[in-house]
C-alpha cells in the first residue's frame, strides 16, 4: 500500500504543479484583460489548453491509486486518505489535497473575474459598434441654417 500511497502523492503534486501554473495563467491573462487585448491573450490560453490536457491524462492515474487505496470504485481523496493508516502519508496526502483544493479555488476566482472583465469589453464593444452603424437623423440644418431633409450617410453599412 505504501507504493501506492507515494503513486498517489507523486500523481497529486504533478496535479498541484499543473493547478499553480494554471492560476498563473489566470492571473495573467487578468492583467491582458485589464490593460489591453493583445495576441499575448492567445498565446496564454494555448498554454492553459496544454495544461488542460496534462490534467486529463493524470486523472485515470489519480482515480485508479484512490480505487486501489480504498478498494471502492466510487472514492474520492478525502476517503483515501482516512483509509491510510501510515501517518506521513496520512498528512502528505491530506496536505497536497488542501493544496489542490486552495489552487482550484483561486483559478475559480480569477476565471470569474476575468469572465466579467471579458463581458464588460463585449458590452462595450457592441456599444461601439451600434454608434458607428447608427443611422443618422432624417432632419439636418445646412450651411445657411435652413433645414436639410436628405437622408445622411453611415461610416458602416448597418445591412453588413
Amino acid at each position: 500500500m505504501k507504493a501506492t500511497v507515494d503513486q498517489l502523492k507523486a500523481v497529486l503534486s504533478d496535479e498541484l504543479d499543473i493547478y499553480q501554473q494554471l492560476l498563473k495563467l489566470a492571473g495573467e491573462k487578468k492583467k491582458l484583460l485589464l490593460e489591453k487585448f493583445s495576441t499575448e491573450l492567445q498565446g496564454i490560453v494555448s498554454q492553459e489548453e496544454v495544461l488542460v490536457q496534462r490534467l486529463i491524462d493524470l486523472e485515470p492515474e489519480r482515480i485508479a491509486c484512490v480505487k486501489k487505496i480504498t478498494r471502492r470504485d466510487d472514492a474520492n481523496l478525502d476517503q483515501a486518505v482516512e483509509t491510510v493508516s501510515e501517518a506521513d502519508g496520512k498528512s502528505d496526502l491530506w496536505m497536497i489535497g488542501s493544496k489542490l483544493r486552495d489552487a482550484v479555488a483561486a483559478i475559480k476566482k480569477v476565471n470569474d473575474e476575468n469572465q466579467r472583465l471579458l463581458e464588460q469589453a463585449l458590452e462595450l464593444t457592441q456599444y461601439s459598434i451600434k454608434l458607428i452603424t447608427r443611422a443618422p437623423k432624417d432632419v439636418t440644418y445646412g450651411a445657411s441654417g435652413t433645414q436639410n431633409t436628405k437622408k445622411g450617410f453611415s461610416l458602416i453599412d448597418r445591412k453588413v
